[in-house]
């Protein structure tokens, strides 16, 4: 394996390490009110349209988003721990 591919796959690694500690972000801000549904919703779609992969990845985030929006009555704008 030369240098460029050793570079190439930690670059990777890496990238997939802060895809997935963004979207725990953006899930617990979203559970705690502190960002809206709406937001999260938003930052989770713009993470997704990077690759086939991604999408994957952040369908479970989306789902999650989804149901927090239906505990708090379809308001997607709310942030009551804000």
């Amino acid at each position: 394996m030369s240098d460029a591919d050793v570079i190439e796959n930690e670059h990777q690694r890496r990238a997939l390490a802060v895809e997935g500690a963004l979207m725990l972000l953006i899930d617990g801000l979203a559970s705690r009110g502190t960002i809206s549904v709406d937001e999260a919703e938003d930052m989770l779609r713009v993470l997704s349209s990077s690759s086939h992969r991604s999408a994957a990845r952040a369908s479970s985030s989306l789902r999650v988003v989804k149901q927090i929006r239906k505990l708090r009555g379809g308001d997607g704008m709310a942030t009551p721990g804000a």
